[in-house]
């Protein structure tokens, strides 16, 4: 199983967060829970384990003790809902979302112990419950020492309440979710109560409601649990325990919301029952310092201030508006929500605050309709409503009118997206259509300039007629007209490409053309060796490591591997081999070039535009060899003659071998010498836009038309 295929068995499982209705009896869900760890040995079992429940700063508590406990020498895992950018976000270890291999190899575990899990007889398990048993999989099986888990909803049915965790930790217990866990605050914090387990410490601030924290003291002593009240400076432990200091973090807090120290003494209080004196003063407050939880009071950019908040209920939101308030007397906020957050609570407590309201939605299925915030707005303050988010955030956020600070808040999915376009660090498993779709803009813009007719004729936008000149030609999404059939295909066939330019002596990356061992018997005519072993012995001859692994086909860096050691490649090799399709057997195996990477856009044997993907983190680092799907990556145009002179005669030399009329080469320059890694046959623009504005490829689109559709010669 591959991750792909990983991420769609757990997108058929029943998923409360995308709006399925829940199943079964409640009684059902914790011994379902627990049958379903019980498939995979009770893994929870082989590692200290922790779970953290409340209303609001459940992630950053949980994620402030696992880097505490991190920063003391421990191995750790942190599992948190709900995700920004990855699913893989909401399992990580030692600070890092797991890569996607383990995941694949994870989730393949977990679908084979599952099988026939209905004789169980407690109902279908859900896709949290999934990632729940997951988690706690790869934590032992990642040999941690301790496994930090966040509550999802509410506590006593939680799936990470379906085991006996050594601590629990409590936050501010607020009106949330009042429909399933109670409409006072006393019937919520009583739920919650119940992640905590006789004999074992609780932890929960004194900064809780008074009717909170004394039916806490109840019930802690009613069933034998030892209460901790984390104070400002100290920690109050059950009858017969001395108070515990806790270090000062006044010069640890610069720039943090006001709730964030409360959220740190309770993670400091933890780490220091789990850890004693190997958590020093020194360590906590340089974590405390450290720690970064993205999408929660997240400063963005400084001018203008553009700040990111997952705030989704009104206690939440009450809290931002005093934080903000400290910054500015008046903000812009850009709001989106989900079904069931309290969006009339939201808003009126950000309200006063409010120079501007900008209305809108992320493409979630639970995503509200901003008409349907509208009518909770107060009169008089500026409004403007637009349920398209991606456009709104672009206009908002990449071209702001005026000066104001901007506050984009509530729903995390609008929030994961604003930080999509201000291309902040961030785990992602592909790209949006937004990426892809940016060609039909510049192609739009074209036939704008002159004077054709752009008609989309699919019901999805994705296919569009140009017409002009007597003549009309089909654009589908980013693939165009320009190039002949048989020549796009090659340029699509990475192994033929390789054997075309090595006989048109192009300079290129050794490469070995290999076909899948594993593959069914009808293709034994095209294998190339006939086991696994065989192939790594081909390639010990062959190369040296780090080498590059591509599938043959596939674009916009999918599919293409960085292995740097013998052990990875044969792994990588046996993944990709299990998993192919049967039209996808070919892997190339490529000796790694190293150097700066460049593009040229070119038309026939004409260079049109060249630029460098500029990035300074080291190649893969992300998972993703192209510079420019990692965070910080620039497309920098090529100006220097004494690049564009070879570049253009590679051009030349490449169209001698294959004559496309729109494509786009990639280049390393390594040792003075260019070497080709492959072409694209239907290059995207997206990236260089992101950098450069759309200007440039608005004129190629231009020059492409005018040739083709009018016969204007160039």
């Amino acid at each position: 199983m591959n991750y792909f295929r990983s991420k769609r068995f757990l997108d058929t499982l029943p998923d409360w967060e995308r709006g399925d209705a829940f199943t079964g009896n409640l009684e059902d869900y914790l011994p379902r829970m627990r049958a379903l760890l019980g498939r995979l040995d009770d893994p929870q079992q082989r590692y200290v384990s922790v779970i953290v429940g409340g209303t609001n700063g459940k992630g950053c508590v949980g994620s402030l003790l696992a880097g505490l406990l991190r920063a003391a020498g421990r191995r750790v895992g942190f599992y948190s809902s709900p995700h920004l950018h990855s699913v893989r976000e909401r399992i990580r270890i030692d600070g890092e979302a797991v890569g996607k291999d383990l995941w694949a190899e994870g989730v393949a575990h977990l679908y084979e112990k599952s099988r026939d899990f209905e004789c169980e007889g407690y109902g279908p398990f859900s896709k949290f419950e999934a990632l729940t048993a997951l988690g706690a999989y790869l934590f032992a099986r990642e040999g941690v020492a301790y496994g930090v888990f966040e509550v999802g909803l509410g506590g006593r049915y939680d799936a990470t309440n379906a085991w006996d965790a050594n601590l629990a930790v409590l936050t501010a217990v607020q009106l949330d979710h009042t429909e399933i866990l109670g409409k006072t605050l006393q019937a919520i914090a009583a739920d919650k109560f119940h992640i905590s387990r006789a004999g074992r410490p609780l932890f929960t601030t004194a900064d809780q409601a008074p009717e909170v924290l004394d039916g806490l003291r109840r019930q802690s002593e009613d069933g034998g649990v030892a209460l901790y009240v984390v104070g400002s400076c100290s920690v109050d432990g059950p009858a017969g325990k001395p108070p515990v200091a806790l270090p000062a973090l006044a010069d640890a807090l610069p720039n943090r919301p006001a709730n964030y120290a409360q959220n740190a003494r309770l993670a400091l209080a933890a780490g220091r029952y789990l850890l004693g004196e190997a958590l020093t003063d020194d360590l906590a407050l340089e974590s405390v310092s450290a720690h970064a939880w993205p999408g929660r009071f997240e400063i963005a950019r400084t001018q203008p201030c553009i700040l990111l908040d997952g705030a989704h209920n009104p206690a939440g939101a009450a809290a931002l508006a005093r934080d903000l308030r400290k910054r500015s007397p008046k903000w812009r906020f850009i709001v989106g929500t989900s079904a069931g957050h309290d969006a009339a609570g939201i808003l009126q407590a950000v309200s006063p605050l409010a120079a501007q309201f900008v209305l809108t939605r992320s493409a979630h299925p639970r995503a509200v309709h901003p008409d349907a915030l509208r009518r909770h707005l107060p009169e008089g303050i500026p409004v403007r409503c637009d349920p398209d988010g991606l456009t709104t955030l672009k206009r908002e956020l990449l071209h702001p009118e005026g000066d104001s600070p901007i506050c984009v808040m509530v729903s995390l999915h609008l929030v994961a997206l604003a930080r999509e376009i201000l291309d902040l660090p961030r785990d992602q498993d592909g790209f949006s259509e937004d990426v892809i779709l940016e060609s039909l803009r510049c192609l739009e813009a074209a036939c704008e300039t002159l004077g054709l007719d752009y008609t989309p004729v699919s019901e999805d936008g994705n296919v569009v007629r140009l017409s002009g000149g007597g003549k009309s030609i089909y654009f589908l999404r980013n693939r165009h007209p320009f190039n002949d059939y048989v020549g796009a295909r090659l340029a699509e066939d990475k192994a033929y490409q390789y054997e075309l330019f090595t006989q048109g002596g192009l300079r290129m990356p050794h490469t070995m053309k290999v076909f899948n061992p594993l593959a069914d018997a009808r293709f034994d005519r095209y294998k190339t060796h006939r086991s696994i072993a065989a192939l790594m012995e081909e390639i010990d001859r062959q190369f040296v490591y780090p080498v590059v692994v591509k599938r043959n086909q596939g674009s916009m860096a999918q599919g293409i591997y960085l292995e740097e050691s013998r052990e990875a490649l044969a792994e990588r090799l046996q993944n990709l081999c299990e998993n192919s399709g049967y039209l996808n057997n070919v892997i190339l195996v490529q000796t790694f070039v190293d150097g700066p990477e460049y593009r040229i856009v070119a038309t026939h044997g004409e260079l049109l535009l060249a630029y460098e993907k500029r990035n300074d983190l080291p190649p893969g680092q992300t998972g993703d060899l192209n510079p420019l799907h990692q965070p910080g990556g620039t497309a920098v145009p090529v100006t220097d003659a004494d690049l564009i002179r070879p570049m253009q005669a590679l051009t030349r030399d490449l169209c001698r071998v294959i004559d496309l009329g729109f494509y786009a080469i990639d280049l390393i320059l390594s040792g003075g010498e260019f070497y080709i890694l492959e072409i694209n046959p239907n290059p995207i623009c997206h990236f260089y836009n992101a950098h450069n504005g759309r200007t440039d490829f608005i004129r190629i689109y231009e020059r492409l038309l005018r040739q083709s559709l009018l016969g204007i010669a160039p």
